[in-house]
C-alpha cells in the first residue's frame, strides 16, 4: 500500500487538455485520493484550458494561483520549490525563484516543474528555455530537479548548467514522464544521462533524508527498475 507523506505532480495533470471535467472524472478518483499531501505544477497541457483554469480550479489553494503557480514547501529538513513552466519562463518568475532561495537556509533543496532541461527524448528532448533557471538553481545549491514533459524515465549524473559533469555541486535531475498517457522512445544517451527506461509505465518514490535522498523508479506492477542514494552539497 502506497503511503506518501507528498506526492509531487509534473505538469500536464490530467491528460488530454486540462479540462475541470476530466479531473473530476479522471484524476479524482485515483490520485485525488492525495489531494491534501498533493503539491502540484502545470504543464503545457494544463494550459490548453485557459488560464489552465481547470488545473487551478481542481487544486484549489495548493495551486497558489494568486502567486501565479509559484510556491514552495518545507517537507522535512527539505526545501521544495514548485516552478510554473507551463505558460513559459519570464524574468518575473526568475526572479521569485531567485529570491525565494536567497531565503533558504536549508541543507537539501529540491526544484519541480514540467519541462525537463535535459532529456534524451526523441520527441522534445533537452529544452534551452531553462537554461536561466538551472543557472539560478546552481547558484543557489539546488540538489534535485524533478521533471516530467517527456514520456519516459531518466536519471542523470550530477550536472552543472553547461551539460558537464559536476560531482561535488551539481544538480541531480530525474525526468518522470511516465504517468500513463502514452509512452514516448528515447533518442541517443546524451551527456550525463545515466540510466533511461522508455516502455514501462511507472512513478518515482524518494526519501528526503536530513542529509541526502534515495530513489527508486517503481514501474506498474512494482517492479524496482532503478535506485540509488546520495547526500546533499550542504
Amino acid at each position: 500500500m502506497i503511503d506518501p507523506r507528498a506526492v509531487l505532480t509534473l505538469g500536464d495533470n490530467q491528460y488530454e487538455d486540462g479540462l475541470f471535467t476530466d479531473f473530476m472524472d479522471s484524476y479524482r478518483p485515483t490520485w485525488g485520493r492525495f489531494k491534501r499531501r498533493t503539491h502540484p505544477t502545470p504543464g503545457n497541457h494544463d494550459y490548453h484550458v485557459a488560464g489552465a483554469g481547470g488545473y487551478f480550479s481542481y487544486f484549489g489553494r495548493r495551486a497558489h494561483q494568486g502567486s501565479g503557480g509559484m510556491y514552495s514547501v518545507n517537507i522535512g529538513n527539505w526545501h521544495v520549490v514548485s516552478i510554473n513552466t507551463g505558460n513559459g519562463v519570464s524574468d518575473r518568475k526568475l526572479r521569485w525563484v531567485g529570491r525565494n532561495l536567497s531565503n533558504d537556509h536549508h541543507r537539501c533543496e529540491l526544484a519541480f516543474w514540467h519541462h525537463p532541461r535535459w532529456s534524451s527524448g526523441s520527441v522534445h528532448g533537452s529544452d534551452p528555455r531553462m537554461d536561466p533557471l538551472w543557472r539560478i538553481l546552481f547558484r543557489h545549491g539546488v540538489d534535485v530537479v524533478l521533471n516530467g514533459h517527456d514520456h519516459l524515465y531518466e536519471r542523470f549524473a550530477l550536472m552543472n548548467p553547461r551539460g558537464e559533469l559536476a560531482p561535488l555541486a551539481g544538480i541531480r535531475q530525474f525526468t518522470v514522464g511516465t504517468g500513463g498517457r502514452s509512452l514516448y522512445a528515447a533518442g541517443p544517451a546524451i551527456r550525463g544521462s545515466q540510466r533511461v527506461i522508455d516502455d514501462r509505465f511507472g512513478l518515482l518514490r524518494m526519501k528526503l533524508h536530513p542529509r541526502g535522498y534515495s530513489w527508486r523508479f517503481v514501474a506498474a506492477g512494482r517492479s524496482v527498475l532503478d535506485r540509488g542514494s546520495h547526500v546533499c552539497h550542504g
